[in-house]
């Protein structure tokens, strides 16, 4: 399968939404939900494509403050999330107790289980949980592409500082899903730019 892999980024956190998509079948699905989901909304119809569902690889504000703009303008698609932060979007509990509700209740939800591809269309993920910047946190898989939400990014890794963070439980999750994985696997993260496996192993300095 080829997939075409394009982001926005809103201009407050700079949070990556990413818009992968079949390049045969155009079905497509929107990997988190930004503060400026209107950008991901032109990039979609720009393309034509057809999305079937939202993935979240964590529900901090920044990662799902466009959802509801995302469903009104692709209709009631499955917004997937791990089943740790289900409540979150389910019905607009806060993620932290240092912050308040962001996201009014979602009524088409659905889980990502570790182990259990996530079929959207013609696309399916693998999903890899990688807690500790959140109890939910997952990588979603497809092809040669990681995206990686809050947990590894081009030379650094998630915040583990909040209430219910865990930085050892990070660490592991980093160690054993993600740098087990081939050094020619792009990743995509919830910030900045795209890196490799293979880049991180060698030089992140938070994993040495």
């Amino acid at each position: 399968m080829s997939v075409r892999i394009e982001s926005t980024a809103d201009r407050q956190f700079g949070t990556n939404s990413y818009l992968v998509e079949d390049e045969v079948t155009h079905d497509a699905v929107v990997i988190d939900a930004n503060l400026e989901p209107e950008d991901m909304v032109e990039l979609v119809r720009d393309h034509g494509a057809n999305v079937k569902a939202i993935l979240l690889t964590h529900t901090d504000i920044d990662h799902v403050g466009g959802l509801a703009a995302l469903l009104a303008a692709f209709g009631p698609i499955p917004v997937a999330v791990h089943d740790a932060e289900r409540q979150v979007v389910s019905d607009g509990t806060p993620l932290r107790r240092e912050f308040g509700s962001h996201t009014g209740p979602v009524e088409n939800v659905v889980s990502l289980v570790e182990g259990k591809n996530f079929r959207a269309g013609s696309l399916a993920f693998e999903v890899l949980h990688t807690p500790g910047h959140s109890p939910g946190g997952v990588t979603l898989k497809i092809g040669d592409n990681l995206f990686t939400g809050d947990a590894l990014f081009a030379g650094s890794i998630g915040r583990s500082d909040f209430s219910n963070s865990d930085g050892r439980a990070l660490l592991e999750g980093i160690s054993a899903k993600l740098l087990s994985q081939p050094d020619g696997l792009v990743v995509y993260s919830g910030h900045g730019p795209a890196t490799t496996i293979g880049r991180e192993r060698r030089t992140n300095p938070f994993l040495r």
